[in-house]
C-alpha cells in the first residue's frame, strides 16, 4: 500500500484547512462545490433527484441496491452498509418472514450507517483534491490490491474461480463490483484520516505521571486474605447443644497443639473440609458471612478466632496470609497509559476532522422522518 500512501500524502498536503470546529450535527443547506479533473463544479440537483431514498414499508425487504442515504448528493446503497452482514441476512431470509428481515436490516443500518456516512465524507474530500490523472493512478493501484482481496475471498468461500465467487455474492445480494467500491472507499478514507492526522504531541513523563495519579484507583489492588475455617452445622448435629459439643472437641484438640488442618478434616462440616478448610486469596468485602468477615478483620496472620455463632452453624477461623491494599507501580503501567493517551489524541483529531467535513455537508437518510440517530 506504500504507493498509495505516497500519492495520497501529496494530494492531501494541498489545501488542508486550518479552521477548528466543534463536533456538530450535519448542516442542511447548499452543498459545497466539488471538483472534477481539478476544476470546481456545482452539484447537479437533477442528477441528485435520480436517487430516491428507500421508502419505509415495514413488510418489504430493503434491496441491496436501494439508496439509504445521500451525502452531498452521493448515494449510499444498502449493500455498501450491509456488506459485512450479507451472508447472515441471506441465510435468515430462508427462515424468517420479510417483516423480521426488514427489522434486522434497519437495526443494522442504524448501527452502521453513521460510519458509512463518515467514510463517504472522507472519500468525497479526497476526490475533491484529485485531478483526473491522480484519481486514475490511485484507482489502478486499488484494482491491484483488490485483486489480492479477491484471491482471499475465493479461499474464504472455497470457490474455484471468480465466476463462482460472483454467483455466490449475487445470491447474497452483493457483487464483486460493489465490494470493489466498498474496498476502495475504505482505503481512501483511511488514507485521508492518516494524512490529516499529523504527528501526536509528545508525552513527557510528567504527562504520564499526572494521568496515573488521576486514574490511580484504576490501578488499585484491594486488601486480600487467605484463611481457614472450621464450620460445625447445627442442623447436621440435631441441635445447637450437640453442635457446641462437637466444636468443643475441636477446640480441645487445638489447645493441645493439634494441626488446624487436621482438626478441620475431623470436625468441620464446611464445603472445604477435604482441603483443610483453606480459602484462597479473597477480598474481605466479598465474604458473605458478616460475623466471619468481622472476625477476620481483627486477626493477624497466624491468629485464630473465638467461636463465631449464627443460626445455622458455629465457626472458628484462622488467618493464614494477608496482602495489604496496594497500587500497580507507575513504571509498570506507564506504557499502557501512553498508548491510551495517544489513542485519545487521535480520536479527538478524528472527531475534529469529521466535524470540519460535516460543517458544510448535506446529509439525508431514510430515517430522517423518524429520528436523527444515524447522523
Amino acid at each position: 500500500m506504500s504507493r498509495i500512501v505516497i500519492l495520497m500524502a501529496v494530494i492531501l498536503s494541498v489545501g488542508c484547512s486550518q479552521h477548528r470546529y466543534d463536533i456538530a450535527d450535519p448542516v442542511v443547506g447548499p452543498p459545497p462545490p466539488r471538483k472534477q479533473g481539478g476544476q470546481a463544479v456545482a452539484y447537479n440537483s437533477e442528477a441528485e433527484s435520480e436517487f430516491q431514498l428507500a421508502s419505509y414499508t415495514e413488510d418489504e425487504i430493503i434491496p441491496m441496491t436501494e439508496v439509504v442515504a445521500r451525502v452531498n448528493g452521493n448515494p449510499i446503497l444498502a449493500g455498501q452498509v450491509l456488506e459485512p452482514y450479507a451472508a447472515k441476512l441471506a441465510q435468515a431470509r430462508k427462515q424468517m418472514p420479510a417483516s423480521e428481515i426488514r427489522k434486522a436490516q434497519e437495526m443494522l443500518l442504524k448501527k452502521s450507517l453513521p460510519t458509512q456516512i463518515e467514510q463517504t465524507l472522507m472519500v468525497d474530500a479526497v476526490k475533491s483534491k484529485m485531478t483526473t490523472e491522480q484519481y486514475t493512478q490511485v484507482d489502478e493501484q486499488l484494482d491491484e490490491f483488490f485483486a489480492e482481496e479477491v484471491v482471499r475471498l475465493q479461499t474464504q468461500f472455497n470457490v474455484g474461480n471468480i465466476a463462482e465467487l460472483e454467483t455466490l455474492l449475487q445470491s447474497q445480494g452483493m457483487s464483486l463490483a460493489t465490494m470493489r467500491d466498498a474496498f476502495g472507499n475504505r482505503q481512501l478514507a483511511s488514507e485521508y484520516v492518516r494524512g490529516k492526522m499529523g504527528s501526536e504531541a509528545p508525552l513527557t513523563r510528567q504527562d504520564l505521571l499526572k494521568e496515573y495519579n488521576l486514574r490511580k484507583e484504576e490501578f488499585a489492588h484491594p486488601e486480600q486474605i487467605k484463611w481457614q475455617q472450621i464450620q460445625v452445622s447445627v442442623t447436621k448435629h440435631g441441635s445447637r447443644n450437640n453442635a457446641a459439643r462437637e466444636m468443643n472437641k475441636a477446640i480441645e484438640e487445638l489447645r493441645q497443639g493439634a494441626d488446624f488442618t487436621d482438626v478441620v478434616q475431623r470436625y468441620s462440616d464446611g464445603p472445604l473440609k477435604d482441603k483443610g478448610g483453606h480459602w484462597d486469596w479473597t477480598q474481605p468485602s466479598s465474604i458473605a458471612n458478616t460475623d466471619v468477615r468481622t472476625a477476620l478483620a481483627k486477626l493477624q496472620t497466624g491468629q485464630m478466632s473465638e467461636v463465631i455463632q449464627n443460626d445455622s452453624s458455629l465457626h472458628i477461623v484462622k488467618v493464614t496470609g494477608r496482602k495489604a491494599a496496594t497500587y500497580t507501580p507507575f513504571p509498570e503501567v506507564q506504557e499502557k497509559i501512553r498508548t491510551e493517551l495517544i489513542a485519545k489524541q487521535r480520536e479527538a483529531k478524528a472527531e475534529k476532522i469529521l466535524a470540519e467535513l460535516r460543517e458544510n455537508a448535506v446529509i439525508e437518510t431514510m430515517f430522517d422522518d423518524r429520528d436523527s440517530t444515524v447522523k
